[in-house]
């Protein structure tokens, strides 16, 4: 008798499901190392403009209207969020009005993991009618709390920094 070498049909479905579910693990692992990837970008990126503005206030007693203002004098280039879009940034003054002499700034990004322990350590401040204040909710610029910060489970998303 001549015996046949291989492998049957049935050993092949098997091997070939076992390396199908490996990958699948393999790839839901890497979908949360990029998230905290680009959360830990944006801590990054918001950390050296905020020593940009405070280089900018030293220089001019007041924030810049805009980011852009900081380059290339305080900062090479002004980071973008790495989603594409602009981190948010506003320029304040207390009571309202233009930003100048006595400003303050509200800067921040959305993160993506809602588990991020930076969020528990951030400012979450928001300008209210009264000028900056501790209260959130009902805010006039990005927040905690404000409608760009919140996912839909209600979980705050916003990662933000302020400046006196």
């Amino acid at each position: 008798m001549h015996k046949k070498r291989g492998f049957t049909l049935i050993e092949l479905l098997v091997v070939i499901a076992i390396i199908g579910i490996l990958a699948g693990i393999i790839v839901a692992s890497l979908s949360s190392a990029k998230i905290s990837s680009r959360d830990a970008k944006r801590i990054s990126d918001l950390n050296s403009v905020r020593l940009a503005l405070s280089l900018y206030y030293n220089d001019n007693l007041k924030y810049p209207a805009t980011l852009a203002t900081l380059k290339p004098t305080y900062i090479p280039a002004v980071p973008k969020d790495p989603n594409g879009s602009d981190y948010k940034y506003s320029c304040l003054m207390p009571g309202g009005g233009v930003c100048g002499a006595g400003s303050r700034y509200h800067l921040g990004a959305v993160m993506e993991n809602p588990n991020n322990t930076a969020l528990g350590e951030d400012a979450d401040l928001a300008q209210n009618a009264n000028g900056y204040a501790g209260s959130l909710g009902g805010a006039t610029d990005f927040s905690g709390t404000s409608t760009d910060c919140v996912n839909t489970s209600g979980t705050e998303l916003c990662y933000d920094l302020t400046g006196y």
